[in-house]
């Protein structure tokens, strides 16, 4: 077959909401009823997937990504526009989507099998591989009403991939799996594009689409706002959704969690470039700094100032105070502590920080809880959240 694996031109999707269940009996007597709602889920969406690709896609919540999925699968059709796809589909789009609640996981794969136009000897010779991957043990055999929502994922998944398809669908899914499950779907996905077939995956995991996907697409509000190499879509997402995040917090006034004694406090906190500028958006390795201004009107002489930055997931990357790194604190009534990096030396990602004022033995004069939010973007190929310092050598073996 010669073409793309997927072709949208001018793609949209529109549905009618109507509001019968709902009617006032004014309008039931008078039967003038209020007009049906349009949701314009899509709008003019175009683009193109080549065979052999992985392609993402990204966006907000209702940006329409799972509705271009099912789109794509063939589950819903168009309003208007052109969509091609080219090659057997296998889609794992919604949690249990596709299986009989009745019908044990063993019957829903032979089901989704026969769907897709999969003979039963070929099902019989996939049924192993498909049971191994699952790794439900005996729940195999028992009624899928019965699962968890981990064991949902790992048939739906376990099918999707084995039932030998050219094109994979893959939504948000994934996310209930535990960690393990997680790795050996990812490993899955990895071994799908060496074999050259062909991947669309959706997924709020930034750092996965780009670790997975040659190109991407960013939806917004059903729209196409970026499309292009993954790094360059990724970087443009965070960076608007970093600077729209900051102004939503700035008109609400939010901050984190707050305590402390306030002998000593802070009167505000910021992240700046090496421009001096205030910035939501860092590029990773680019100077940066966190700036503290304090009041310190009853002149508390033992103030520690720390910073601790985390993963928006709560994962612990860095975190240190003056009275770890030696540094004396000069005793003002107000003032300005700068935490200085000449090289922000994480990998692109959403990162909180903590800020807050301590005295030597961990009393809190004043501790401000996710104080800071950054988005960190870059186009380096590395994974992970920091960038270790190294160099590579290479010698003669030592016999």
């Amino acid at each position: 077959m010669s073409g793309p694996a997927i072709r949208a031109e001018h793609v949209s999707k529109t549905y009618i909401l109507r509001r019968e269940a709902r009617r006032t009996l004014k309008e039931v007597v008078l039967r003038q009823y209020a007009p049906a709602e349009l949701v314009e889920a899509l709008n003019e969406v175009s683009f193109d997937v080549q065979r052999g690709e992985a392609f993402g896609v990204v966006g907000s919540n209702g940006s329409g990504k799972s509705t271009l999925l099912k789109l794509i699968a063939g589950t819903a059709k168009p309003t208007s526009g052109t969509l091609d796809v080219s090659g057997r589909v296998s889609a794992l789009l919604e949690l249990g989507a596709g299986f009989h609640p009745d019908f044990t996981g063993r019957e829903n794969a032979y089901l989704n099998g026969s769907l897709l136009g999969l003979s039963r000897k070929r099902m019989d010779a996939a049924m192993p591989a498909v049971e191994a991957f699952a790794d439900i043990d005996r729940f195999f055999d028992a009624p899928v009403k019965t699962y968890s929502s981990g064991m949902y994922a790992r048939l739906g998944f376990a099918v999707a991939v084995h039932l030998d398809p050219d094109l994979l669908l893959v939504d948000e899914v994934l996310a209930v799996g535990d960690e393990y499950f997680q790795h050996k779907c990812f490993a899955k996905i990895a071994d799908f594009r060496r074999e050259g077939r062909t991947i669309v995956l959706v997924s709020h995991d930034l750092g996965a689409v780009a670790r997975l996907c040659e190109r991407a697409m960013w939806l917004d509000a059903g729209r196409v706002a970026s499309l292009g190499t993954v790094r360059d879509v990724v970087n443009a997402y965070q960076r608007t959704v970093g600077e729209r995040e900051q102004r939503e917090r700035a008109a609400r006034g939010e901050a984190g969690a707050r305590w402390g004694s306030k002998e000593i406090e802070i009167a505000h906190a910021r992240i700046v470039g090496g421009d001096g500028r205030e910035r939501a958006v860092l590029e990773s390795g680019e100077p940066a700094t966190i700036e503290i201004a304090y009041r310190n009107p009853a002149g508390v002489s033992d103030a520690v100032f720390g910073v601790y930055v985390y993963r928006d997931d709560g994962l612990g990357v860095y975190g240190t105070n003056t009275l770890i790194d030696g540094c004396e604190v000069p005793v003002r009534s107000e003032g300005v502590a700068r935490f200085v990096t000449d090289a922000l030396d994480l990998l692109p990602g959403a990162y909180d920080v903590d800020v807050g004022i301590i005295d030597p033995q961990d009393r809190y004069y004043d501790y401000l809880q996710k104080g800071l939010r950054v988005r960190v973007i870059g186009r380096s190929r590395e994974v992970g959240t920091a960038r270790l310092r190294h160099r590579w050598e290479f010698g003669s073996l030592i016999r």
